[in-house]
């Protein structure tokens, strides 16, 4: 078991360490979704749907992932989303990702909605950024610092997962998926 878990941490730093979690501005709109009904909260970005407008909220347009990052620790900081399209070559490649998002961790469940642009296959790699700077933290040996996961919760062994294990359609909107944190 500890054996497995050293592979994944190492695993992992070898998809943190690239462009996937490079510290840039977000680049998608996402709505985090809460618990309880509330307002939205789209963040201010470009709309990536040539039919949506920058005002729609994610909930409402044609094609979107409702993310549902569970093991949530604590309310500090973002949860950072990476977004990855179907061209298997550019997974967790620097400039692969199609979209970013952060929103506010919530304790236990984090839901996030980010729209795309037109059905199709997808993957994404994401962490909880508890300090808010932006960036994974490593350990002193280049270990991952911060909880992440990625889509599918496809097995990390001694690299990166594969783009077959952690892809998913998204064929409408809200499509749903849902990830557990490595703590």
């Amino acid at each position: 078991m500890a054996v497995q878990r050293l592979y994944g941490w190492v695993a992992c730093s070898l998809i943190c360490a690239g462009a996937a979690f490079a510290a840039e501005p977000e680049l998608q709109p996402a709505t985090p979704v809460p618990p309880a009904p509330v307002a939205d909260a789209a963040a201010p970005a470009p709309a990536p749907a040539a039919q949506a407008s920058a005002d729609t909220p994610c909930e409402e347009r044609d094609y979107s992932v409702l993310i549902t990052v569970k093991n949530v620790k604590s309310d500090k900081g973002v949860i950072t989303v990476d977004l990855h399209g179907d061209d298997p070559s550019r997974w967790l490649k620097k400039g692969g990702r199609i979209g970013r998002v952060r929103v506010p961790a919530v304790p236990g469940e984090t839901k996030i909605c980010m729209p795309v642009e037109h059905a199709g296959t997808y993957a994404f790699a994401l962490y909880h950024d508890k300090d808010h700077n932006l960036k994974l933290n490593k350990t002193w040996i280049g270990l991952p610092d911060e909880p992440f996961a990625v889509s599918n919760d496809a097995p990390i062994r001694l690299g990166p997962p594969s783009f077959k294990d952690a892809s998913f359609q998204i064929t409408g909107p809200l499509t749903p998926e849902s990830v557990e944190l490595n703590n």
